[in-house]
């Protein structure tokens, strides 16, 4: 798994990781915003990504290590949204709103999140976060 996580060049909008394509998928450009556990229980690791922000593209390499080391994992769900500047700057009206829904005004901002049936328990973090941080949220969720 080698393919680079959506960034600057993509369209804005709400990415997945499918396992099954081992691709970055538009989940979608308009309507709703993005639900935590709308792909199904598991650990939701989900990127806020502002393409106007430098701290962002320093954020990119943690994050992609991350996802090298997690990306194919069954019970982790890799989550990138996407605008230029969070939801006033923004083409995809699924992704701005998910900005406003999750009331992200930092950036870069990772939600980290466990969906176990009805039970949801988040993380939020903001400013840059390393791989070795992110994966500390990982496996203290696969913990609880």
């Amino acid at each position: 798994m080698t393919q680079a996580i959506p960034g600057p060049g993509s369209p804005h909008g709400i990415y997945r990781y499918n396992k099954q394509t081992k691709r970055w998928e538009i989940l979608r450009r308009d309507g709703e915003p993005f639900k935590v556990g709308e792909l199904g229980d598991g650990i939701y690791v989900i990127y806020f990504d502002n393409l106007y922000c430098p701290a962002c593209r320093v954020q990119d390499h943690h994050f992609y290590r991350l996802f090298v080391k997690h990306g194919d994992a069954p019970d982790v769900h890799f989550v990138v949204i996407m605008c230029n500047w969070f939801s006033g700057n923004c083409d995809s009206q699924a992704a701005a709103k998910s900005f406003s829904e999750f009331d992200v005004s930092a950036s870069p901002t990772i939600l980290v999140a466990k969906v176990n049936g009805a039970e949801i328990k988040e993380e939020r973090l903001e400013g840059v976060r390393t791989d070795t941080v992110l994966e500390y949220y990982i496996k203290n969720f696969r913990s609880v």
